[in-house]
């Protein structure tokens, strides 16, 4: 039996890796054109949040998105989701409703097809390369400074026991308390069932949950209060997670 559901989940992961690139195909005169420009780089990230809707079609995945409170859509946030699989990307794409940059480590530039992006509109960071995380970190204070938004996954990389929250790092909450812009918080359910980022190459169509936080201020708040900041949103997430039945 479980080699029958192992094979069918196989037979569905390829079948949704085809409209991936299918997908890309199609809308690739867009993105070629669109992230030949920074001037437009909001319209590439319109095509992707097209591209996303399109993987959601296909793939059978309804995204189910609840907002603790009304958030202002032409503010800037540094928003700190938790991370649990690649997919994790498309859904925020798609349900936020922002124009926003990722920020991520520089392995995501060498995938292929999502490499594009961490190679444009996105900012890859080295972290084994100071002068490049340096460069990386001015491009996200600039790119802030110019009204958008910016995706910092505080665990920066996909915990080996999702849904457990791994370690957050302290780069998204200075650099909040730097700019002074508030932080959003989103606590994603489910993506790790229907695209584990370990493991056998799985897929299963299914309902995810994206639940948007209350933005937090980081008005009046310096460096000295990064841990603060950080542990206050790592317990906001964790919370959720325990209220929807993990961590019992």
């Amino acid at each position: 039996m479980n080699r029958i559901k192992g094979a069918i989940k196989f037979i569905l992961a390829s079948w949704f890796g085809f409209w991936v690139l299918v997908g890309f195909i199609l809308l690739y005169p867009g993105f070629f054109i669109t992230l030949s420009n920074p001037k437009w780089y909001s319209q590439a990230h319109k095509i992707r949040r097209l591209w996303g809707r399109w993987l959601f079609l296909f793939g059978a995945i309804w995204v189910y998105q609840i907002l603790e409170k009304p958030f202002d859509h032409k503010k800037s946030y540094v928003i700190t989701p938790n991370h649990t699989s690649q997919l994790d990307i498309v859904t925020l794409t798609v349900k936020l409703g922002l124009d926003f940059s990722f920020m991520a480590k520089i392995e995501l530039a060498r995938i292929p097809v999502f490499g594009i992006f961490f190679r444009t509109i996105d900012i890859a960071v080295d972290r084994k390369n100071a002068r490049q995380a340096a460069n990386s970190y001015n491009k996200a204070k600039e790119l802030l400074d110019s009204g958008k938004s910016l995706v910092i996954f505080p665990e920066a990389t996909i915990h080996m026991q999702v849904p457990k929250l791994g370690r957050f790092k302290d780069g998204a909450f200075k650099l909040a308390i730097e700019k002074q812009i508030d932080i959003l918080p989103v606590t994603i359910i489910g993506n790790w069932i229907i695209l584990p980022d370990k493991g056998k190459f799985h897929f299963r169509p299914g309902k995810v949950i994206q639940y948007v936080h209350e933005p937090i201020s980081t008005k009046g708040m310096t460096i000295e209060n990064t841990e603060e900041l950080k542990q206050k949103v790592y317990s906001i997430i964790e919370s959720k997670l325990a209220e929807y039945g993990y961590f019992e």
